[in-house]
């Protein structure tokens, strides 16, 4: 048995030396760099496009080893003489001896550097790959190689390599259609040992860098991998993704981190992102505030056999914010849909603002103090709906229904229902003029310059209701408040509103044509409105008491108050019964302006400041921009008042004559003491600014006309006119008359000749 085994070891270790002898001497006796033009021939025949390799190298024992350097294949035609890839070597090996004796493929690190792709797309759209992708994919009607025979091959769960290497390689992507051109370099990829079934880790590097517009983006990945391939089935489980961008034409700094688990189960092309978590901080002049943090989480599933996918127990935190989700959503096509519902719980907008860098003031310090928000979410890719509505600012609900109809034209949509809101608690405190002053505010030395807010109306592009059940805005107090807008694009857009107000109500409608000269036009209408406490509220005084009624109808065109001011034109009518007349007392003026004129004491002032009336009338037409009326009417128990005039609303001035008359001077507010101004008519003149007129009461000239009117009186009597015919002309014709006769009879008896005398007879000489 000794012989024999010796024997047996013997021709063993014969092979053995004749193998490794073998290995050795096959490089020095074989040069693979013979066949590079065979090889680069076989590369051309199975692309079409050229190919080049530099040098080959060749080891045998005890590893099977290839090094190619500098190799090269060519671009597609039509695409220049720049080489699509090229690399500065490649490097594979395997252990010779578990591949001749057991068909093991024990590969050592695979690794390649220097790698050069350049990807395009010309003018037309097509791609310098495609033809690639045309010569390696099968047509249905080809026929399977001939000769091709079952053979024993290589199973692979006995393949282990120790690992693939990519160093320094770069890709570069330019499309000549849009002129964008994006780089990846450098690029890194380094994997553990990979053999089937075994998880092995994956670290990869890449910089991302776009031209236009300037940004740079930095991409670490290390994860854990673990193929099934009988399964059909990859993990890659603690997979961690961090990225730092920067984009240069906005300002923009970003890092932040990724982790989650991921199943690619490619027999039910079933993908699930699980324990998702994300960080990420952004920093710059285009982020509010300047810094912001961000946080999402959740686990997220596709299925792309079905276009089914979902983001489950979502959770998003920034700013203050905290907002929970479970989307659902189905991709067809290029269309994806989307709903589920959305929570954000409850936040503080006023330190929501502050961190977005906005510093608001409001009137009331604890206004926007808290807001939460339910709602349902429902989209495309065109369009999103927030249905079931449900918003609380304060003390304030809002409840319905919002649509962005179309993404591309903002089409909105709306219908929505708020309990009650006090708008006063969030428009800005009122200061002081000298605080204002102080503090820099800038007004316009000329309202008529203002420019009106016609970009923001040319884009509004909105249909919807909102239905307010009590309002205070502007210190005004509504209820059952009705706004509805209506327009989209270069359409009219109206505006309708309606409420009660005041123990009456208003309806009220705007239309806005867009234009280079817009125009607009404004329907106003208010009835049995108490005026008193509706002034009182609106302008801090009752300038006039009663119920009123007025009626609008005005149009106009410009793009500046002044503008919208000199093309005013319509027509205005109002109406008040049992009201006053705030700020004077016409009986008080008129008494003192009679004590004056007779020398004496004016009289104490113990009536209120007001002129009573009964009813107050009046209609006027606008023709550029100024309000003429000849019809104003008022009355009252003590007095009749008519007047005509006109306001220039440009330059807010008023002219206009008020003529009122004593009727009464034993009843009613202000009659008493006013005897001798009885059926008296005083002209009062109105001039000067708008705001702050001057007022002129012609009592003088109004008392000599009364006085001249007796004299007339007295002096048709004398004269025996008729009664009643005490008209100047016919008082002047008839005192002529009698004033002739005295005058020219008195003349003619004077120039009467006198009766001669006798003279004496002459004495004779």
């Amino acid at each position: 048995m000794a012989k024999p085994l010796k024997i047996a070891l013997a021709i063993v270790g014969s092979l053995i030396l004749l193998l490794v002898g073998a290995a050795i001497a096959l490089p020095l006796l074989f040069d693979p760099n013979q066949f590079r033009t065979q090889i680069a021939d076989a590369v051309h025949k199975a692309t079409g496009r050229h190919f080049e390799v530099g040098t080959i190298s060749l080891h045998v024992f005890p590893w099977l080893r290839i090094t190619v350097t500098d190799t090269q294949l060519g671009n597609a035609a039509g695409f220049g003489d720049t080489p699509f890839a090229t690399a500065k070597s490649l490097d594979v090996g395997v252990r010779l001896l578990p591949l001749l004796f057991d068909r093991q493929i024990q590969a050592r690190t695979i690794t390649l550097d220097g790698l050069r792709l350049n990807l395009a797309i010309d003018g037309q759209g097509t791609s310098n790959w495609q033809d690639l992708i045309e010569r390696q994919t099968p047509s249905k009607d080809a026929a399977p190689p001939s000769g091709q025979t079952d053979q024993p091959g290589f199973a692979l769960d006995r393949i282990d390599i120790g690992g693939i290497e990519i160093r320094d390689a770069a890709i570069r992507y330019h499309d000549a259609r849009s002129g964008k051109v994006y780089r990846l370099e450098p690029l890194t990829l380094k994997t553990g040992t990979i053999k089937p079934g075994r998880p092995f880790v994956v670290d990869l590097a890449v910089t991302a860098l776009s031209e236009a517009p300037k940004a740079v983006l930095d991409l670490t990945l290390r994860s854990s991998v673990t193929p099934d391939l009988d399964a059909q089935r990859i993990t890659l489980d603690t997979t961690r993704l961090g990225f730092k961008a920067q984009l240069n034409d906005q300002g923009l700094d970003a890092h932040g981190e990724l982790d989650a688990n991921i199943l690619a189960d490619l027999a039910t092309r079933l993908f699930t992102v699980e324990n998702l978590k994300v960080q990420a901080e952004a920093s710059g002049k285009a982020v509010p505030g300047g810094k912001q943090t961000a946080k999402l989480s959740g686990t997220l599933r596709f299925d792309q056999k079905n276009g089914q996918l979902a983001f489950e127990k979502g959770r998003i935190e920034t700013a203050g914010l905290a907002l929970t989700t479970a989307i659902q959503g189905r991709l067809t096509g290029k269309n994806l849909q989307f709903s589920g519902p959305i929570s954000i719980a409850s936040f503080s907008p006023r330190e929501l603002l502050a961190q977005l860098g906005v510093q608001l003031q409001t009137a009331d310090p604890k206004a926007l103090s808290k807001a939460t928000l339910k709602t349902h979410l429902s989209g495309d890719s065109r369009s999103v709906t927030l249905s079931e509505f449900a918003f609380t600012l304060d003390d304030t609900s809002i409840d319905g229904r919002i649509a962005v109809t179309d993404f591309a034209t903002q089409a909105l949509e709306f219908a929505l229902k708020a309990d009650s809101l006090d708008a006063d608690r969030y428009l800005p405190p009122q200061r002081e003029p000298s605080a204002a002053k102080q503090t820099g505010d800038s007004a316009p030395s000329d309202i008529n310059q203002i420019k009106l807010p016609t970009q923001a109306l040319d884009a509004l592009n909105a249909n919807g209701t909102l239905t307010i059940a009590s309002l205070k805005i502007n210190g005004l107090k509504l209820s059952d408040v009705r706004l509805q807008l209506s327009g989209h694009g270069k359409t009219a857009k109206t505006q309708n509103l309606s409420a009660r107000l005041y123990g009456g109500s208003i309806n009220l409608g705007n239309r806005y044509i867009p234009g280079t000269t817009p125009n607009y036009a404004l329907q106003t209408r208010i009835d049995a409105l108490s005026a008193a406490p509706f002034l009182k509220d609106l302008l801090g005084k009752d300038y006039v008491s009663g119920l009123a009624n007025l009626a609008l109808d005005l149009n106009s065109r410009g793009t500046t108050v002044g503008d919208l001011r000199r093309a005013l034109n319509g027509s205005v009518s109002v109406r008040v019964e049992n009201g006053a007349i705030k700020g004077f007392n016409l009986g008080q003026i008129l008494r003192q302006g009679q004590a004056l004129l007779a020398g004496e004491a004016a009289p104490n002032a113990t009536e209120p400041l007001e002129t009573d009336f009964a009813t107050l009338t009046a209609s006027a037409k606008i023709i550029d921009g100024v309000l003429k009326t000849d019809d104003l009417s008022a009355a009252s128990p003590a007095f009749r008042l008519v007047g005509s005039g006109q306001i220039d609303l440009v330059n807010e001035t008023i002219r206009f004559l008020a003529k009122p008359t004593v009727v009464e001077t034993s009843k009613g507010q202000g009659g008493k003491g006013l005897d001798q101004l009885k059926g008296l008519t005083i002209p009062i003149e109105i001039s000067g600014n708008l705001f702050s007129p001057r007022y002129k009461l012609d009592l003088e000239n109004a008392l000599k006309e009364r006085a001249k009117e007796k004299v007339q009186q007295k002096l048709a009597e004398e004269l025996g006119l008729p009664k009643g015919e005490t008209a100047e002309q016919q008082l002047k014709q008839k005192a002529a008359e009698k004033l002739g006769e005295l005058l020219f009879g008195r003349k003619r008896k004077q120039e009467e000749p006198a009766p001669a005398a006798s003279a004496p007879e002459p004495t004779p000489p």
